[in-house]
């Protein structure tokens, strides 16, 4: 689905009228009060519509209330499920900020301006966020790292990288 993209991930159900908990993945938390409807993509690849008939902040997370869903059974099903919007309602990024998406597309190069190879997509992880590079036909993950990715130019789609750490990747 790639016009969607995701801005949370639906956790656990909460209370006795079919609440469910949602994990925000975006950067403003406000965020959910601009979501009606959605799009559920499950763990299977399967995408059900569905719509938000309560939103509020709790916490650091976001609950929700689905219409026609009114019991923690009706709405367990979701629990995992990413939320979707069409990639046309995504908020713009903060000044200096980006979206992983962002990044398709861009190619790399070395401190030299030679073509080093390309982008196929940056995501999140655990310790670092990492870019994976198509370098020689192989695909490498990068760590995104001040040693080895040395600038990102998000106007000309372009992230600098360091050879040398990137040759021992390879």
């Amino acid at each position: 689905m790639s016009s969607f993209v995701a801005v949370g991930r639906l956790m656990r159900t909460h209370g006795i009228f079919g609440d469910i908990l949602c994990k925000p993945l975006t950067h403003n938390l406000e965020r959910h009060s601009l979501l009606k409807k959605v799009y559920l993509e499950f763990s299977n690849g399967n995408v059900k519509e569905a719509r938000i008939s309560h939103s509020e902040i709790y916490g650091d997370l976001w609950r929700f209330r689905f219409e026609g869903l009114g019991s923690p059974e009706a709405v367990q099903p979701f629990v995992g499920a990413y939320i979707l919007i069409p990639e046309s309602e995504r908020l713009p990024a903060p000044e200096g900020e980006f979206y992983f998406s962002d990044f398709e597309d861009f190619v790399a190069i070395d401190s030299s301006g030679s073509l080093v190879g390309k982008v196929l997509k940056a995501t999140e992880m655990p310790s670092v966020n990492v870019f994976h590079l198509l370098i020689k036909e192989k695909e490498i993950v990068a760590p995104w790292i001040d040693d080895c990715i040395l600038n990102v130019d998000m106007e000309n789609k372009k992230i600098t990288v360091n050879l040398e750490f990137i040759q021992a990747l390879i």
